[in-house]
């Protein structure tokens, strides 16, 4: 454990010493901290409470030691999520039994529709009925991602589930009708045009967008993203999150969301 706190708070340092660039901030504290971590099945169990913000310190455990410590907290494994996510098993001869690649013409996505996709066939693996399941969305804001390779992720819960919606376009100010083949069907939004509830956040994180090349980081995400969902949180501060985010504060967000995992797990 002393050895986990002393990785984290070297992360936290580069956090806190290095916000420049912009665009280097995630990238330099996941390559001198956050890889070096090996989690034990307790960490695992804690970090799972925190939700999507546990993402980036789960990139330097194994593939086998990351499902071994879900199935000890009898969570979502990383084989459900792959299934889900790629077609594939994590024992697989395609998936490298270290760093979770996969090998070979599989399922990837490409877009966060794709990603929703996923996400879904997940939730009804685990048993919800599949017209509940619709009605949850992996959205996501890419405001920064090109110019700084920061990306702020959301899990939401959306009344509407697959259907088009109108509403102000956050970028145009427009009133536009988003369908999910749109990329801003793809963004949270709390209201339509007539101001009625579109999307309750459940969880969201601020990312290095670089994270999500790595299959075993993608397979982490739908985990989290499910064990989220089953807790039945509800994150009503995101919103203003959004708001910081679009207006330049990334590396603040991403510094916040890191900070949102508690080194020594749930008190009880």
């Amino acid at each position: 454990m002393r050895r986990w706190v002393g990785m984290v708070l070297v992360a936290g340092m580069l956090l806190a010493g290095c916000a420049t660039p912009e665009g280097r901030l995630a990238g330099e504290t996941m390559r001198l901290g956050l890889v070096n971590l090996v989690l034990s099945p307790f960490m695992i169990v804690a970090g799972l409470a925190q939700g999507l913000a546990f993402l980036p310190y789960t990139v330097g455990t194994e593939l086998a030691e990351l499902n071994r410590g879900l199935i000890q907290a009898q969570a979502v494994t990383l084989d459900d999520s792959y299934r889900a996510t790629f077609g594939v098993s994590i024992h697989d001869p395609r998936v490298h039994p270290r760093t979770g690649e996969v090998a070979g013409e599989t399922r990837r996505f490409t877009n966060m529709l794709e990603a929703t996709q996923a996400f879904q066939r997940l939730l009804v693996s685990q048993g919800m009925p599949e017209e509940v399941a619709r009605r949850y969305v992996l959205a996501s804001i890419d405001t920064h991602t090109r110019s700084r390779g920061h990306i702020l992720l959301t899990v939401v819960y959306r009344h509407r589930g697959m259907q088009p919606f109108t509403a102000v376009s956050k970028h145009t100010g427009i009133v536009t009708t988003f369908r999910p083949e749109h990329s801003g069907w793809r963004e949270p939004y709390e209201r339509d045009a007539r101001g009625e509830l579109i999307d309750e956040v459940v969880d969201w994180a601020g990312l290095e967008f670089g994270l999500l090349k790595q299959d075993k980081v993608v397979g982490m995400l739908m985990v989290l993203a499910a064990e989220t969902v089953k807790t039945g949180k509800r994150s009503p501060e995101y919103w203003q999150v959004e708001r910081r985010w679009m207006a330049g504060e990334t590396t603040e967000i991403i510094r916040e969301s890191l900070a949102k995992v508690k080194l020594d797990g749930p008190r009880g």
